[in-house]
């Protein structure tokens, strides 16, 4: 079978997410007894709901393509790994991120980020398998299927029965999702100041990250990882926080 490329998962993707009719709506949880419980807007809740959407989706791609598919525990990375068969490498990462909008006191939209993991973990020590299902040398590439929402709120908080629901007790709307390879949305900051995750570039408009027009786009993986890969938790050791500043010391060494 023909080798899974990221233009042929992206292009995939998109056509069964339209073939299949994914509007994203999720009301809550089913119970036993056919009642209804709305899950509200707890952001690891919505998460985890897009990560069940996207999963048969990649696994059916997956079928297609002659790879296996494992996922993996909340705190191990990556959500998906496809292992091309029957060889079994190099893997392909593939993460699911979630965000919601947040308004301006004008009404416009703000800027926004995804955390895409620590940056002091396994990718300090690529053959090691801390946090990670393989260790990241044995992966290929790493992509990200992204999705941004707005917060819809109160739902009331109460139980309903399955055929009374309908999807304007969904507690998101506005679902905009991308896919692309991670390095090309990797930004030059943390995703918090408190936290050692990598941050997204921040923007205003998802076509940016459509389009990959992240700050190591233009320079490839290995310099993305370089980078965060030398990039000190402290902000007073820290000899560079942009790219340009980062190939400068990269000179010097």
């Amino acid at each position: 079978m023909t080798a899974l490329n990221f233009n042929m998962l992206r292009a995939r993707f998109t056509s069964l997410v339209e073939e299949d009719r994914v509007d994203w709506t999720s009301v809550g949880f089913l119970t036993g007894n056919d009642d209804v419980l709305p899950f509200g807007t707890d952001s690891k809740v919505i998460s985890t709901v897009f990560e069940g959407f996207v999963a048969p989706l990649i696994h059916r791609i997956a079928d297609e393509f002659g790879y296996a598919v494992e996922g993996a525990r909340q705190t191990v990375y990556p959500d998906f790994t496809l292992s091309p068969l029957p060889s079994r490498q190099p893997h392909i990462a593939i993460d699911v991120k979630t965000t919601y909008r947040a308004f301006n006191q004008n009404g416009t939209y703000k800027r926004f980020r995804y955390t895409l993991g620590s940056y002091t973990s396994f990718l300090r020590t690529p053959g090691a398998k801390k946090n990670i299902l393989y260790p990241y040398a044995e992966y290929s590439d790493h992509w990200v299927i992204g999705f941004l929402y707005t917060r819809k709120e109160g739902i009331p908080a109460k139980v309903y029965r399955r055929a009374d629901t309908t999807t304007s007790l969904c507690p998101y709307q506005d679902v905009e999702f991308f896919v692309q390879e991670k390095y090309k949305i990797v930004g030059e900051s943390p995703g918090s100041w408190n936290t050692t995750n990598i941050g997204s570039f921040p923007t205003g408009n998802i076509d940016d990250l459509r389009e990959g027009r992240g700050p190591f786009a233009p320079h490839g993986k290995e310099v993305c990882d370089e980078y965060w890969r030398y990039y000190s938790q402290k902000a007073s050791d820290r000899t560079y926080s942009t790219v340009d500043e980062f190939l400068a010391w990269r000179e010097t060494r």
